[in-house]
């Protein structure tokens, strides 16, 4: 192979395109905090287990075990809204004008992204829920397959939300504000704070049926070897496919 056909090489721009990439994530580590928050919610709500030990009432399962799930979608949540800050980083510098000009089309520098955060979610899941029954005990029963399409459409439904933030967000100032209240916004709707049992009424059905308490309900119930709601599904697959739509129709690349 000659070096102007190595040169050519679509995954060796793209191997390249990742390094750097991942250089450009470890000096602006928003991954590592999706690592690093779920292991501290992790502590925190164990310690809080041990200082109310016993099941919850009404279940047979301590908080943390319930709290897995809503830990994991949080860690997706804080990982995705990292996801704008790096591209409107690239755009605003004009990285993305530039890499347009070479063989590399932009839409891989998109791709590096989305295979970075995806990276960092696998090591998220592994941490919580290993930690979560090896080291704290967590009386988990996981359905590997409802399990794995649960966090398939979790990881889609809140990625794609981020997307939306980078391709609305002007600036990467502006990026961190809309990041930072959507963020905020999908805590309070994944149960961190208040459960929607304990909340019922209206307030209840807006939490279940928005993205991160659809993703909540659907590994809420894989983790303890259950049915799926078809409800929470198919509600992911809804807003996915809306906001999806809209990242594609207001991305820019420069």
């Amino acid at each position: 192979m000659t070096s102007s056909e190595k040169g050519s090489n679509p995954h060796g721009h793209f191997s390249e395109l990742l390094k750097v990439e991942g250089k450009l994530a470890l000096r602006e580590p928003y991954g590592l905090f999706g690592i690093a928050f779920p292991v501290v919610l992790l502590v925190l709500i164990w310690f809080v287990g041990t200082l109310n030990p016993g099941n919850v009432e009404g279940t047979s399962y301590t908080v943390l075990d319930l709290y897995i799930p809503t830990i994991m979608v949080i860690g997706f949540i804080t990982i995705a809204f990292g996801l704008p800050n790096g591209l409107v980083r690239d755009r605003e510098i004009g990285w993305l004008r530039r890499i347009s000009t070479t063989p590399v089309h932009p839409s891989r520098l998109l791709a590096t992204q989305m295979v970075l955060n995806l990276i960092f979610a696998f090591i998220m899941i592994l941490i919580v829920v290993f930690g979560g029954e090896v080291i704290f005990g967590a009386a988990l029963n996981v359905n590997i397959p409802l399990f794995v399409v649960s966090i398939v459409f979790s990881i889609g439904v809140i990625f794609s939300l981020g997307l939306v933030v980078a391709a609305i967000a002007p600036s990467q100032t502006a990026a961190s504000a809309l990041g930072g209240v959507f963020f905020m916004g999908m805590l309070f709707l994944s149960g961190l704070w208040v459960q929607p049992v304990m909340v019922g009424g209206a307030l209840a059905t807006v939490m279940y049926y928005s993205p991160a308490g659809a993703a909540v309900q659907a590994l809420l119930y894989s983790v303890f070897n259950s049915a799926v709601p078809y409800t929470a599904l198919a509600t992911m697959v809804v807003y996915t496919a809306l906001f999806a739509f809209v990242a594609i129709r207001y991305f820019r690349w420069e």
